[in-house]
């Protein structure tokens, strides 16, 4: 059922991943904005926080990176 998450802010720490593949951080992300979350999407690496934010906006979602080591 696409839209659970609408009108909701997503905090995702790890939101990044470096390497090949998505990680935890990346998946959750993702899936949260296409249930119609805005996400936040924290990591210590700004490049891959914003690669993920990239993913997103790609598919018509909302997202913006933050860089932090939580």
């Amino acid at each position: 059922m696409p839209g659970r998450l609408t009108d909701s802010v997503a905090i995702v720490t790890g939101a990044g991943s470096i390497g090949p593949g998505w990680g935890n951080g990346k998946a959750i992300s993702v899936l949260f904005a296409r249930e119609g979350a805005n996400v936040f999407a924290v990591d210590i690496n700004t490049d891959a926080a914003r690669e993920t934010v990239e993913i997103i906006r790609s598919e018509g979602g909302e997202a913006v990176a933050h860089q932090a080591d939580v």
